[in-house]
Protein backbone atom coordinates (compact mmCIF):
# COMPACT_ATOMS: atom_id res chain seq x y z
CA UNK A 1 0.00 0.00 0.00
CA UNK A 2 2.68 2.50 1.04
CA UNK A 3 4.83 1.63 -1.98
CA UNK A 4 1.83 2.16 -4.26
CA UNK A 5 1.11 5.60 -2.80
CA UNK A 6 4.78 6.54 -3.17
CA UNK A 7 4.73 5.36 -6.79
CA UNK A 8 1.68 7.52 -7.52
CA UNK A 9 3.44 10.53 -5.99
CA UNK A 10 6.47 9.90 -8.19
CA UNK A 11 4.24 9.61 -11.24
CA UNK A 12 2.52 12.88 -10.35
CA UNK A 13 5.91 14.57 -10.01
CA UNK A 14 6.82 13.39 -13.51
CA UNK A 15 3.56 14.77 -14.87
CA UNK A 16 4.24 18.11 -13.19
CA UNK A 17 7.67 18.28 -14.85
CA UNK A 18 6.06 17.32 -18.17
CA UNK A 19 3.77 20.34 -17.87
CA UNK A 20 0.56 18.30 -17.81
CA UNK A 21 -2.40 20.71 -17.44
CA UNK A 22 -3.13 21.41 -13.80
CA UNK A 23 -6.82 20.54 -14.08
CA UNK A 24 -5.82 17.05 -15.25
CA UNK A 25 -3.30 16.79 -12.40
CA UNK A 26 -5.95 17.77 -9.85
CA UNK A 27 -8.40 15.19 -11.22
CA UNK A 28 -5.74 12.45 -11.23
CA UNK A 29 -4.50 13.22 -7.72
CA UNK A 30 -8.07 13.34 -6.40
CA UNK A 31 -8.74 9.93 -7.94
CA UNK A 32 -5.52 8.57 -6.41
CA UNK A 33 -6.60 9.78 -2.97
CA UNK A 34 -10.04 8.20 -3.36
CA UNK A 35 -8.45 4.90 -4.42
CA UNK A 36 -6.10 5.13 -1.42
CA UNK A 37 -9.06 5.40 0.97
CA UNK A 38 -10.79 2.48 -0.75
CA UNK A 39 -7.65 0.33 -0.62
CA UNK A 40 -6.93 1.19 3.00
CA UNK A 41 -10.49 0.31 4.05
CA UNK A 42 -10.21 -3.04 2.27
CA UNK A 43 -6.83 -3.82 3.80
CA UNK A 44 -7.93 -3.02 7.35
CA UNK A 45 -10.97 -5.32 7.02
CA UNK A 46 -9.17 -8.03 5.02
CA UNK A 47 -11.39 -7.36 2.04
CA UNK A 48 -14.64 -8.02 3.90
CA UNK A 49 -17.21 -5.22 3.95
CA UNK A 50 -18.41 -5.00 7.58
CA UNK A 51 -21.65 -3.21 6.65
CA UNK A 52 -20.39 0.25 5.82
CA UNK A 53 -20.09 2.64 2.90
CA UNK A 54 -17.26 5.18 2.70
CA UNK A 55 -17.79 8.62 1.21
CA UNK A 56 -15.44 11.55 0.70
CA UNK A 57 -16.26 15.23 0.52
CA UNK A 58 -14.44 18.45 -0.31
CA UNK A 59 -11.83 18.92 -3.02
CA UNK A 60 -11.00 15.20 -3.17
CA UNK A 61 -14.61 14.44 -4.09
CA UNK A 62 -14.86 17.34 -6.54
CA UNK A 63 -11.68 16.29 -8.37
CA UNK A 64 -9.87 19.49 -7.37
CA UNK A 65 -7.34 18.27 -4.79
CA UNK A 66 -3.87 19.80 -4.70
CA UNK A 67 -0.62 18.43 -3.25
CA UNK A 68 -1.06 18.19 0.49
CA UNK A 69 -4.86 18.26 0.40
CA UNK A 70 -6.31 16.36 3.33
CA UNK A 71 -9.28 14.02 3.12
CA UNK A 72 -12.77 14.55 4.50
CA UNK A 73 -14.52 11.23 5.06
CA UNK A 74 -18.07 10.16 5.92
CA UNK A 75 -19.29 6.72 6.90
CA UNK A 76 -22.73 5.26 6.26
CA UNK A 77 -23.47 2.11 8.24
CA UNK A 78 -26.26 -0.37 7.80
CA UNK A 79 -29.48 0.44 9.67
CA UNK A 80 -29.29 -2.96 11.39
CA UNK A 81 -25.97 -2.17 13.08
CA UNK A 82 -26.43 -1.70 16.84
CA UNK A 83 -24.61 0.75 19.12
CA UNK A 84 -21.72 -1.64 19.84
CA UNK A 85 -21.39 -2.43 16.16
CA UNK A 86 -21.27 1.24 15.28
CA UNK A 87 -18.56 1.86 17.88
CA UNK A 88 -16.55 -1.00 16.39
CA UNK A 89 -16.90 0.48 12.89
CA UNK A 90 -15.73 3.90 14.08
CA UNK A 91 -12.70 2.29 15.72
CA UNK A 92 -11.99 0.44 12.48
CA UNK A 93 -12.38 3.70 10.54
CA UNK A 94 -9.76 5.24 12.85
CA UNK A 95 -7.40 2.42 11.80
CA UNK A 96 -8.05 3.28 8.15
CA UNK A 97 -7.13 6.90 8.80
CA UNK A 98 -4.04 5.84 10.73
CA UNK A 99 -2.90 3.85 7.70
CA UNK A 100 -3.54 6.84 5.45
CA UNK A 101 -1.60 9.11 7.81
CA UNK A 102 1.39 6.76 7.64
CA UNK A 103 1.23 7.14 3.87
CA UNK A 104 1.32 10.93 4.39
CA UNK A 105 -2.33 11.39 3.44
CA UNK A 106 -3.61 13.79 6.06
CA UNK A 107 -6.97 13.73 7.80
CA UNK A 108 -9.22 16.78 7.64
CA UNK A 109 -8.01 19.46 10.03
CA UNK A 110 -11.62 20.41 10.85
CA UNK A 111 -12.42 16.90 12.00
CA UNK A 112 -14.64 15.67 9.17
CA UNK A 113 -13.67 12.05 9.76
CA UNK A 114 -15.51 8.76 9.45
CA UNK A 115 -14.12 7.78 12.85
CA UNK A 116 -16.20 10.47 14.61
CA UNK A 117 -19.80 9.90 15.64
CA UNK A 118 -21.02 13.03 13.87
CA UNK A 119 -19.78 11.69 10.54
CA UNK A 120 -20.55 8.03 11.10
CA UNK A 121 -24.30 7.46 10.96
CA UNK A 122 -26.77 4.80 10.03
CA UNK A 123 -28.22 5.13 6.55
CA UNK A 124 -31.63 6.31 7.81
CA UNK A 125 -29.98 8.84 10.13
CA UNK A 126 -28.06 10.42 7.24
CA UNK A 127 -31.25 10.92 5.24
CA UNK A 128 -33.09 12.27 8.28
CA UNK A 129 -30.18 14.64 8.86
CA UNK A 130 -30.24 15.92 5.28
CA UNK A 131 -33.92 16.80 5.62
CA UNK A 132 -33.31 18.54 8.95
CA UNK A 133 -30.27 20.53 7.76
CA UNK A 134 -32.11 21.77 4.69
CA UNK A 135 -35.31 22.62 6.54
CA UNK A 136 -33.61 24.44 9.42
CA UNK A 137 -30.05 25.55 8.49
CA UNK A 138 -29.27 27.40 11.76
CA UNK A 139 -29.74 24.16 13.69
CA UNK A 140 -26.95 21.61 13.99
CA UNK A 141 -24.57 23.52 11.65
CA UNK A 142 -26.95 22.92 8.77
CA UNK A 143 -25.04 24.99 6.20
CA UNK A 144 -21.79 23.14 6.87
CA UNK A 145 -23.45 19.73 6.79
CA UNK A 146 -25.46 20.49 3.65
CA UNK A 147 -22.22 21.66 2.03
CA UNK A 148 -20.55 18.37 2.92
CA UNK A 149 -23.50 16.46 1.48
CA UNK A 150 -23.38 18.55 -1.71
CA UNK A 151 -19.74 17.48 -2.19
CA UNK A 152 -20.18 13.86 -1.12
CA UNK A 153 -18.99 11.02 -3.33
CA UNK A 154 -18.84 7.30 -2.61
CA UNK A 155 -15.48 5.53 -2.68
CA UNK A 156 -16.41 2.14 -1.20
CA UNK A 157 -20.19 2.09 -1.01
CA UNK A 158 -20.75 -1.55 -1.93
CA UNK A 159 -24.44 -2.42 -2.16
CA UNK A 160 -25.49 -0.15 0.71
CA UNK A 161 -25.80 3.07 -1.30
CA UNK A 162 -24.98 4.46 -4.72
CA UNK A 163 -21.96 6.76 -4.96
CA UNK A 164 -24.14 9.85 -5.39
CA UNK A 165 -26.96 8.88 -3.00
CA UNK A 166 -26.26 11.50 -0.30
CA UNK A 167 -25.58 14.22 -2.86
CA UNK A 168 -28.74 13.54 -4.84
CA UNK A 169 -30.91 13.51 -1.74
CA UNK A 170 -29.34 16.80 -0.67
CA UNK A 171 -30.26 18.35 -4.03
CA UNK A 172 -33.85 17.14 -3.71
CA UNK A 173 -34.14 18.59 -0.21
CA UNK A 174 -32.57 21.90 -1.26
CA UNK A 175 -35.20 22.21 -3.99
CA UNK A 176 -37.94 21.82 -1.37
CA UNK A 177 -36.43 24.22 1.17
CA UNK A 178 -35.61 27.80 0.22
CA UNK A 179 -34.06 28.28 3.68
CA UNK A 180 -30.98 26.21 2.87
CA UNK A 181 -30.49 27.83 -0.51
CA UNK A 182 -30.59 31.30 1.05
CA UNK A 183 -28.31 30.27 3.93
CA UNK A 184 -25.75 28.74 1.58
CA UNK A 185 -25.79 31.84 -0.63
CA UNK A 186 -25.23 34.07 2.41
CA UNK A 187 -22.36 31.85 3.49
CA UNK A 188 -20.87 31.91 -0.01
CA UNK A 189 -20.79 35.71 -0.23
CA UNK A 190 -19.62 36.36 3.33
CA UNK A 191 -16.23 38.08 3.42
CA UNK A 192 -13.67 36.09 5.42
CA UNK A 193 -10.41 37.42 4.02
CA UNK A 194 -9.32 39.66 1.19
CA UNK A 195 -6.30 40.90 -0.66
CA UNK A 196 -4.48 43.67 1.20
CA UNK A 197 -4.38 47.06 -0.48
CA UNK A 198 -1.04 48.69 -1.19
CA UNK A 199 -1.74 51.19 1.61
CA UNK A 200 -2.42 48.37 4.07
CA UNK A 201 0.75 46.56 3.00
CA UNK A 202 2.72 49.77 3.56
CA UNK A 203 1.12 50.33 6.97
CA UNK A 204 1.34 46.77 8.30
CA UNK A 205 4.46 45.57 6.44
CA UNK A 206 2.52 42.39 5.69
CA UNK A 207 1.45 41.26 2.23
CA UNK A 208 0.54 37.65 3.05
CA UNK A 209 -2.64 36.27 1.51
CA UNK A 210 -4.34 32.95 2.18
CA UNK A 211 -5.17 32.06 -1.40
CA UNK A 212 -7.69 29.38 -0.47
CA UNK A 213 -9.70 31.50 1.96
CA UNK A 214 -9.51 34.75 -0.02
CA UNK A 215 -10.13 33.51 -3.55
CA UNK A 216 -10.66 29.78 -4.07
CA UNK A 217 -13.28 29.12 -1.38
CA UNK A 218 -15.58 31.97 -2.51
CA UNK A 219 -15.74 30.57 -6.07
CA UNK A 220 -16.22 27.00 -4.82
CA UNK A 221 -19.01 28.06 -2.46
CA UNK A 222 -20.79 30.23 -5.02
CA UNK A 223 -20.69 27.34 -7.50
CA UNK A 224 -21.93 24.87 -4.87
CA UNK A 225 -24.88 27.09 -3.95
CA UNK A 226 -25.66 27.87 -7.59
CA UNK A 227 -25.73 24.19 -8.55
CA UNK A 228 -28.08 23.39 -5.67
CA UNK A 229 -30.32 26.30 -6.66
CA UNK A 230 -30.32 24.94 -10.21
CA UNK A 231 -31.24 21.45 -9.00
CA UNK A 232 -27.97 20.00 -10.27
CA UNK A 233 -25.90 17.32 -8.54
CA UNK A 234 -22.75 18.25 -10.51
CA UNK A 235 -19.57 17.96 -8.46
CA UNK A 236 -16.72 19.80 -10.15
CA UNK A 237 -16.78 23.58 -9.73
CA UNK A 238 -16.67 24.35 -13.51
CA UNK A 239 -19.51 21.89 -14.14
CA UNK A 240 -21.55 23.50 -11.39
CA UNK A 241 -21.05 26.95 -12.90
CA UNK A 242 -22.12 25.63 -16.30
CA UNK A 243 -25.25 24.06 -14.78
CA UNK A 244 -26.10 27.29 -12.96
CA UNK A 245 -25.65 29.30 -16.15
CA UNK A 246 -27.86 26.91 -18.14
CA UNK A 247 -30.57 27.18 -15.46
CA UNK A 248 -30.15 30.99 -15.41
CA UNK A 249 -29.34 30.96 -11.69
CA UNK A 250 -26.14 32.80 -12.61
CA UNK A 251 -25.72 35.31 -15.38
CA UNK A 252 -23.82 33.59 -18.20
CA UNK A 253 -21.08 36.24 -18.18
CA UNK A 254 -20.66 35.92 -14.41
CA UNK A 255 -20.50 32.13 -14.65
CA UNK A 256 -17.90 32.39 -17.42
CA UNK A 257 -15.85 34.87 -15.40
CA UNK A 258 -15.93 32.66 -12.30
CA UNK A 259 -14.94 29.66 -14.42
CA UNK A 260 -11.94 31.53 -15.81
CA UNK A 261 -10.97 32.77 -12.34
CA UNK A 262 -11.18 29.27 -10.92
CA UNK A 263 -9.12 27.79 -13.75
CA UNK A 264 -6.36 30.35 -13.17
CA UNK A 265 -6.44 29.86 -9.39
CA UNK A 266 -6.26 26.07 -9.79
CA UNK A 267 -3.23 26.38 -12.07
CA UNK A 268 -1.53 28.84 -9.75
CA UNK A 269 -2.20 26.78 -6.64
CA UNK A 270 -0.95 23.58 -8.25
CA UNK A 271 2.25 25.20 -9.50
CA UNK A 272 2.95 26.73 -6.08
CA UNK A 273 2.23 23.57 -4.12
CA UNK A 274 3.91 21.19 -6.54
CA UNK A 275 7.17 23.11 -6.27
CA UNK A 276 7.12 22.88 -2.46
CA UNK A 277 6.01 19.23 -2.66
CA UNK A 278 8.98 18.26 -4.82
CA UNK A 279 11.44 20.20 -2.67
CA UNK A 280 10.15 18.70 0.57
CA UNK A 281 9.08 22.10 1.89
CA UNK A 282 6.01 22.77 4.03
CA UNK A 283 2.86 23.15 1.95
CA UNK A 284 0.77 26.25 2.46
CA UNK A 285 -1.83 28.33 0.66
CA UNK A 286 -0.40 31.53 2.13
CA UNK A 287 1.50 33.51 -0.48
CA UNK A 288 3.54 36.69 -0.25
CA UNK A 289 2.48 39.14 -2.94
CA UNK A 290 5.98 40.65 -3.03
CA UNK A 291 7.45 37.22 -3.82
CA UNK A 292 5.31 36.84 -6.94
CA UNK A 293 6.32 37.90 -10.42
CA UNK A 294 4.68 41.25 -11.31
CA UNK A 295 2.45 39.63 -13.92
CA UNK A 296 1.24 36.96 -11.48
CA UNK A 297 0.58 39.58 -8.83
CA UNK A 298 -1.43 41.67 -11.30
CA UNK A 299 -3.52 38.71 -12.45
CA UNK A 300 -4.16 37.62 -8.87
CA UNK A 301 -5.43 41.07 -7.93
CA UNK A 302 -7.59 41.14 -11.08
CA UNK A 303 -9.07 37.74 -10.20
CA UNK A 304 -9.82 38.97 -6.69
CA UNK A 305 -11.59 42.06 -8.06
CA UNK A 306 -13.72 39.98 -10.43
CA UNK A 307 -14.80 37.62 -7.64
CA UNK A 308 -15.54 40.51 -5.28
CA UNK A 309 -17.67 42.24 -7.93
CA UNK A 310 -19.78 39.13 -8.52
CA UNK A 311 -20.06 38.59 -4.77
CA UNK A 312 -21.47 42.12 -4.33
CA UNK A 313 -23.94 41.53 -7.16
CA UNK A 314 -25.17 38.31 -5.55
CA UNK A 315 -25.57 40.06 -2.20
CA UNK A 316 -27.82 42.64 -3.86
CA UNK A 317 -29.83 40.06 -5.79
CA UNK A 318 -30.37 37.94 -2.67
CA UNK A 319 -31.76 41.00 -0.89
CA UNK A 320 -34.40 41.31 -3.62
CA UNK A 321 -35.40 37.62 -3.31
CA UNK A 322 -34.30 37.05 -6.91
CA UNK A 323 -33.35 33.43 -6.17
CA UNK A 324 -36.48 32.29 -4.38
Amino acid sequence: FYAAVAAVRAAMAREVRARTPEAALAAAWSEALRHSIHASARLVTNGVNPGWAWFVSGSVARGEAAPGSDVETLLVVDDEVDADGKTYLMETAAQVHAMLERADIGSDANGVLASRGRFCRRKANWFEGIERWCANPPEDRGVVMAGLMADSRGVDSGSLLSDNALRSENVRCAQRHYAIRLAMLQDAVAVRAGFPSRLRIFATQSDAVDLKVAAIDPVVKIARWAALAAGSDALATPDRLDAASAAKVLDSDDASTLRDCFAWLLRFRWRSRAAAWQDGRQLSDTVSLAALAPQERAVLRSVAREIAGIRRKLIYLSSTSSFR
